[in-house]
Formats: structure tokens, C-alpha cells, sequence
């Protein structure tokens, strides 16, 4: 018995479009695969130019701040060389920028372990370590100084720490002050805390007279660990924000290798720089 032509025709079309639905299912699948692909592609892309912005703003913090380090004119007020943060805003979004007198710093090359021992402890309490970490930390540095640490980053890093934590420490320790002795006028908190002979109510005594300006105290026994004279180093951090919310940090150490001329200026060279995003 044939099949009534009506109840074919009927069958071949529901076939044919079920048929045409699937392949509509199936183009549309593929359109909205290809688009989620390219707007992955466009985030991407957009993201690493929202970085490089960023890097190069911070740039930008690096260079006012080396304009800033080569004021030494009376009459030209001068950011503190002892790691105060200075905000600026930009066109593009806002940069902080600190100097640091590497003067100021426990060289890891130089300082006995009286000194480095306390100086890591006191780092550790705003970085997350313990004492007895820190204790470690210590040692190690000091059996891989047979021939010197060429930076802070390679001998911490070399220990196992993180980027923040080396970047926190690094404002207090340095390979580039060449003496055990640290610039009072300049060290950081933690490295004054660290001084044989230095209570508290001495340090604040002493951050409290820097920031009004006034004379330094005396030392007393501490003086043996103190040299008031600037170092020829510092370093410059630059972090950098754009107003979309892009960030980037670039660390340099530069070094004075000229003298002043007409205008008050200095020249420096930057010695090493490190970017972090």
C-alpha cells in the first residue's frame, strides 16, 4: 500500500525543518563562540594597553622624582630622603613616588649579625615573619656573602621570599650604603628600632626632630652605629594608577656621578630598575 502524497509531503517538511532549526542552533552557537572569543581577545588586548599605560606613567613618576633628587638649591623645598610619599596627579591618574637614601639602609654586605639580626626582626613585624624566621633569614644572608649580594631582590629572593615582602624589606636593607653604619637623618623606622643603644622614645624622638626640621639628639653608645653623612645612592619607587584602575610599580636605584652645575642640578644615572604589575 502506498502512502497517502498529502501525509509525505507533510513528514518531508517537519524533516526539513527540524533539519534547518538544528542548523540555525548550530550557526548561532558558532556566532556567539566566535564573538566570546573575539570580545576575550579585545579585554586582553585592552588590558595589556591599560598595563603599559600604567608602566609608563610610573615612567613618569621616576623621572619628576629624579628632578626632584637633583634639587639641591636653598630656596627649592625638598621631599625627605627617607622614604616619604609624595602624590602627585597626572593626566592619566595619580603616581606616588618615595626616595630613599640608601645611606640610611643596613647594608646586608657590610653589617655584623648584632646589627642585621635585630634590623630583619623589626622588618618581619610589618611583613609577616616571625623572629625566629627572621633569625633564619639572617643566617642565610650572611653565609651567601662570601662575595657579596649583588642586590637585596637576589638575596632574599634567593631565600624563598615573595615580591612584597622583598620590596617592604628592601626600604630597609640595601648593598648599596658599603659600611655598617646607617645615616640617622635618612633611616627608616624599623633600621633606627634596630640600633644597638636606640629605645623607642629615642627613635620617635628622632623621626619627631626630622620632621620639624630640628637638630638631631645625641646618641650616646648608639653613636658607634650612626654616620650622619648622605650616601651617593637611593633608590626611587614610582607607583603608578591609572583612573581606570591599572596599576604599576617601577623600582630604580640611581647613583650621583656628576656634581652640581648652574641651575642647582644633579646628574644621576640609574644604576638598576625593576618593574612589578
Amino acid at each position: 500500500i502506498m502512502p497517502h502524497p498529502v501525509i509525505r509531503r507533510r513528514g518531508e517538511r517537519g524533516y526539513i525543518l527540524l533539519t534547518v532549526l538544528w542548523m540555525g542552533v548550530g550557526l548561532l552557537l558558532g556566532a556567539s563562540a566566535f564573538m566570546a572569543g573575539n570580545r576575550e581577545e579585545a579585554l586582553i588586548g585592552r588590558a595589556e594597553i591599560e598595563t603599559t599605560r600604567a608602566v609608563e606613567l610610573a615612567r613618569s613618576g621616576l623621572n619628576v622624582a629624579m628632578a626632584d633628587l637633583g634639587r639641591v638649591s636653598d630656596d627649592v623645598p625638598q621631599t625627605p630622603r627617607d622614604g616619604t610619599p609624595v602624590t602627585l596627579t597626572m593626566a592619566e591618574g595619580t603616581v606616588t613616588y618615595r626616595i630613599t637614601d640608601e645611606a640610611g639602609k643596613i647594608d646586608i654586605n657590610a653589617a655584623p649579625v648584632e646589627l642585621l639580626r635585630p634590623a630583619i626582626e623589626q622588618i618581619g613585624r610589618s611583613t609577616g615573619f616571625d623572629a625566629f624566621d627572621a633569625s633564619n633569614i639572617a643566617e642565610g644572608i650572611i653565609a651567601r656573602r662570601g662575595g657579596g649580594h649583588a642586590s637585596v631582590w637576589e638575596a632574599l629572593g634567593g631565600l624563598g621570599l615573595s615580591d612584597r615582602t622583598i620590596r617592604l624589606a628592601n626600604r630597609s636593607l640595601t648593598t648599596m650604603n658599603f659600611k655598617a653604619q646607617v645615616n640617622p637623618r635618612t633611616a627608616p623606622e624599623p633600621v633606627l628600632l634596630a640600633i644597638p643603644g636606640l629605645g623607642p622614645s629615642d627613635v620617635a624622638d628622632i623621626l619627631e626632630r626630622r620632621r620639624a626640621g630640628r637638630d638631631l639628639p645625641r646618641f650616646g653608645s648608639a653613636t658607634v652605629w650612626l654616620d650622619p653623612d648622605p650616601g651617593r645612592v637611593y633608590t626611587i619607587e614610582a607607583d603608578a594608577r591609572l583612573s581606570g584602575g591599572a596599576t604599576a610599580t617601577m623600582i630604580a636605584q640611581v647613583g650621583l656621578v656628576g656634581l652640581s652645575f648652574r641651575g642647582g642640578l644633579m646628574r644621576y644615572e640609574i644604576l638598576q630598575s625593576r618593574i612589578l604589575r
